[in-house]
């Protein structure tokens, strides 16, 4: 039986009506995203400072009366002083590593980001290329890969004992701190690159010959007219790099071979061997609310749109 003309007229007559009012048009265009992140993000966090609050039992179910603050009194319970508990110093451990990774992350993509927003072609397309080339594998390759380059007898010290340069592996390439720092570099500096190329890229270097012809040197140039105008992608790149740093279990797993213990192996190993997830979710709780802290004093100098490199 063939549809009615007029029926069908009709009816997108009625949704062009609909669609003539924002509200609806909003619900659309909005509604699909906010479905996602409550979904995926919201109601996640939810549970997670939910069960924070309440315990686990023997039959490792959650029970849901009886809210209060002993795991947060668990995290910080032993014979000595709190500062010296496996938690705190596996907290302030993770913070000096992915401090640390950031510095170093900056260091290194600062100068490449100004090569490739001075220059152009060629080059520009080559560096990205070599840059993200690493991404094409799984990151658990990559962390496996630095596995093998690190340690007493790694790639880096056997190669050094082949070519007569040490008679025996140094130390500096084995596994610990420098290892961990290495593979989280290796793994988060596209992130800090990418931000600050495109703070860079909308640089107008006239304004740094202009501070030049003026008196100003390169130290003062740099220091005066280009950071603060790529503030926004120096700080979206900390971000993307300190954060995921910060709560790190695969690669500190494979570069520490249990010679340090970052926050994010601590909540792994309780939940994995104890299924301690009122543990894990109270520990977590000090990620998230350091995540909030720098959000909250990012946004004091840089809007979201000069984050998002808009």
């Amino acid at each position: 039986m063939a549809p009615d003309p007029q029926s069908s007229s009709g009816l997108a007559a009625d949704v062009r009506v609909l669609l003539r009012d924002t509200r609806v048009r909003l619900g659309l265009t909005v509604g699909p995203s906010v479905i996602w992140l409550a979904l995926l993000l919201l109601a996640p966090l939810t549970f997670v400072v939910t069960v924070s609050f309440l315990q686990v039992n023997d039959a490792y179910q959650v029970v849901w009366q009886h809210a209060s603050l002993a795991n947060y009194q668990a995290l910080f319970a032993g014979d000595g002083p709190f500062w010296t508990t496996s938690f705190f110093r596996s907290l302030v451990l993770s913070y000096k590593i992915a401090a640390t990774t950031t510095i170093v992350c900056l260091a290194l993509a600062f100068p490449m980001a100004y090569l490739l927003a001075t220059h152009s072609g060629r080059v520009f397309k080559i560096v990205i290329f070599l840059v993200l080339l690493p991404f094409f594998t799984m990151y658990l390759v990559r962390a496996y890969s630095w596995y093998l380059m690190f340690g007493p007898h790694g790639v880096i010290n056997a190669t050094l004992l082949n070519l007569g340069i040490t008679d025996s592996p140094l130390a500096l390439f084995g596994y610990g701190q420098g290892a961990v720092v290495v593979g989280l570099v290796h793994a988060y500096f596209p992130y800090m690159l990418l931000s600050l190329y495109a703070s860079l890229d909308g640089v107008d270097f006239t304004l740094v010959e202009a501070a030049r012809d003026l008196g100003a040197g390169k130290i003062g140039a740099l220091k005066d007219v280009v950071i603060p105008l790529t503030l926004p992608g120096i700080i979206s790149g900390a971000l993307f790099v300190f954060v995921p740093s910060l709560g790190a279990f695969v690669t500190p797993r494979f570069l520490a071979q249990g010679k340090i213990q970052m926050i994010g192996q601590l909540i792994e190993e309780r939940i994995n061997t104890l299924y301690a997830i009122d543990y894990g979710s109270a520990a977590s709780m000090f990620i998230v609310l350091t995540i909030v802290v720098l959000f909250l004093l990012a946004f004091r100098y840089v809007s979201i749109e000069d984050l998002g490199g808009i």
